[in-house]
């Protein structure tokens, strides 16, 4: 009859449904707690697999405890010389066993419907600790720093009010105010001028320099011109000293053997005189030109006198004659 079909559908579907509600799914990648009629009624945390539960009566939340990330995005914060600056990071975690519980029934509604939530202000609150104690103008060099205490306090944190374990914190981005920036740009443009003003007088420097280089060389180069040429007039004036000091010397040695030579020769005119005294009268006679003078005085010896002859007297054997005063002549050295 259709009723009794239609009882015995509705019957199937009543077992069947009571079937599938005595049981449940864990995934590898989550855990799970029940409740029955609002009263947490596991101890631990449920793993993966099948599992039975009192059917339209027990309830059962499941919560991801594999790897997972948050996000925090355009975060103003203030630095410790009061300028702004938006920040973004992310943090990379998972919930241990231990934790599990806690974050199904003790923290916002149950299940994981509020973890997220509950992330946000304690993340935010610890970034905005850290930056408060940096001064703007060392962030960029001090980020890896940042970073670090960022994470060591969102760690400790979470964990002490979650249980939650943060395996790593990626510091996404910093974004300083239009102002900042602008006085940054100043401050950089002013460097680069110094070091542009600093690398002219650098330049200017090494140009001094390379000149003065230049004129001590010039400097060197003229006073070993100067040097060689005293040296070469003293070498000159040294060889004509010498030169006049050797021609002296030699004039001095000339004169004086000369002098000798005359002085000998006198002696032995002298001693030729003195051996032969007609050779005077006989030289007198000889060199005498036949004029007598115009004018005696008082004491003069007759010119006839001097060549020893007497009035009336002829050249005789007592008178020099040219072979004997040319014997005496050549008797002469």
């Amino acid at each position: 009859m259709p009723w009794k079909i239609a009882l015995a559908v509705i019957t199937v579907g009543a077992v069947a449904a009571t079937a599938l509600s005595s049981v449940y799914t864990v995934q590898p990648t989550e855990m799970a707690g029940v409740r029955r009629l609002g009263t947490v009624v596991t101890l631990a945390p449920v793993g993966p697999g099948l599992h039975l539960k009192l059917p339209w009566i027990d309830t059962v939340d499941t919560i991801q405890t594999s790897l997972d990330t948050f996000q925090l995005n355009n975060l103003t914060v203030y630095t410790i010389d009061n300028q702004a600056v938006t920040v973004g990071l992310g943090i990379s975690y998972h919930i241990p066993a231990s934790a599990v519980m806690r974050l199904l029934y003790g923290v916002g509604r149950s299940g994981n419907v509020d973890i997220a939530e509950n992330i946000r202000p304690v993340l935010a609150d610890r970034v905005l600790r850290v930056f408060s104690t940096q001064n703007t103008v060392g962030i960029s060099a001090n980020r890896e720093h940042i970073a670090a205490e960022i994470r060591k306090q969102v760690d400790e944190g979470l964990g002490s009010i979650f249980g939650l374990e943060i395996t790593d914190l990626q510091l996404s981005s910093i974004t300083y105010s239009p102002s900042f920036q602008a006085s940054v740009e100043a401050a950089v443009q002013a460097k680069n001028d110094a070091i542009r003003a600093e690398n002219m007088v650098s330049r200017v420097r090494y140009e001094g320099e390379q000149a003065k280089v230049q004129a001590d060389a010039q400097a060197s180069v003229r006073i070993a011109q100067a040097n060689a040429e005293a040296a070469s007039t003293v070498a000159q004036a040294r060889a004509q000293r010498e030169s006049a000091i050797l021609r002296a010397e030699g004039e001095a040695q000339a004169a004086t053997l000369t002098g000798e030579a005359e002085a000998h020769v006198m002696q032995q005119v002298g001693a030729a005189v003195a051996a032969n005294p007609g050779v005077v009268s006989f030289e007198a006679s000889h060199r005498w030109n036949g004029q007598l003078p115009g004018t005696m005085l008082g004491g003069m010896t007759p010119p006839l006198n001097m060549f020893s002859i007497q009035p009336g007297q002829h050249a005789g054997a007592d008178t020099p004659t040219v072979a004997n005063a040319t014997q005496a002549r050549t008797s002469l050295p």
